[in-house]
């Protein structure tokens, strides 16, 4: 599906049709394409000349983190971010080419923020007017952006897994872990050539990026610095999470074995009395005594009661 938006000659802004792209090919014009088809890939790349190995990555559904410059475009693929549902977080590929007058930007799914800025027709006329390089400034920034209420719910999730962990383990907390640190490597392998390549917009001399425009991605750069320093630390805060979980489960493993360990030492000497007085011999102390058996279980309470003692006084449990 393809939004067209465009400066007429009296520099107002229109909405186009597809069927009239090819008189509009001279315009100042933002051309958003929402799980491109391949009549529409055809139908871009005869008329802005796209070379045949852009046209394939506009199909990709997880393109390679790129900047590169074409005799006519500038094509440039990066990743966005969203929260498609309570706790599923996915990374969205964004393609985009920027020419001269021109620049069309691809997605699989509709963008939120994409959504919201064509929703402001004045904001779209303002940003063509200076420029498409800022319109795809714009576009690139609110992705860039998103990043961050996203990153602090991550955030929000492995306290509150710091938490049940000190409260009490359970080993359902150990596979909510694991999915988590999976997910922040995931946005990890994402950020950090993300915020290499956006380092070239800034650092190297693109001809469809004008002078003008450099300050303004020099702000997304410093964003996405930050936006991979967050997630290295995120990172390493999961990192903690899972080696306290670890140490929760063998700190409860070893009071198991301290309690298992200690009722076994008490009943070992209980054991041994028990198990002489049960020989089969005629003669045994105290056997022929009425109270034979009440001084034998009396004995074998002392005996387990100082023991009990002796392992309090020495702080063994």
């Amino acid at each position: 599906m393809l939004d067209i938006f465009y400066l007429d000659n009296r520099r107002k802004l229109k909405k186009g049709k597809v069927e009239d792209l090819a008189k509009l090919k001279n315009k100042r014009i933002w051309i958003d394409v929402t799980k491109i088809t391949k009549k529409e890939a055809d139908l871009l790349g005869k008329l802005y000349d796209f070379h045949p190995v852009t046209e394939e990555d506009m199909f990709q559904s997880h393109g390679r983190i790129k900047v590169e410059q074409f005799p006519h475009y500038l094509f440039c693929t990066f990743y966005g971010i969203r929260k498609s549902s309570k706790h599923k977080i996915e990374l969205l590929p964004l393609e985009f080419i920027l020419g001269k007058n021109f620049i069309v930007s691809t997605h699989k799914y509709k963008i939120e923020s994409y959504e919201k800025i064509k929703q402001r027709e004045s904001l779209i006329e303002y940003l063509l007017k200076r420029g498409v390089d800022i319109v795809f400034h714009r576009l690139l920034d609110e992705e860039i952006d998103n990043f961050f209420p996203v990153l602090e719910e991550l955030d929000d999730q492995i306290e509150k897994l710091d938490e049940k962990i000190t409260e009490r383990v359970e080993s359902k907390l150990l596979s909510k872990i694991v999915k988590l640190k999976k997910k922040i490597v995931e946005i990890k392998k994402i950020t950090f050539p993300q915020r290499e390549k956006i380092s070239f917009l800034i650092r190297r001399k693109y001809k469809f990026l004008p002078e003008k425009s450099q300050p303004y991605f020099r702000d997304i750069y410093d964003h996405a610095i930050w936006v991979s320093d967050v997630v290295e630390n995120h990172r390493e805060a999961i990192g903690d999470t899972f080696d306290t979980y670890m140490t929760a489960v063998s700190n409860n493993m070893n009071e198991v074995m301290k309690v298992l360990s200690i009722i076994a030492t008490i009943a070992l000497p209980l054991t041994v009395v028990s198990g002489i007085y049960g020989t089969n011999f005629i003669n045994l102390p105290g056997s022929e005594s009425q109270n034979g058996f009440w001084i034998m279980m009396l004995m074998m309470g002392f005996i387990g009661i100082a023991m009990i003692i002796f392992f309090k006084e020495r702080k063994w449990f």
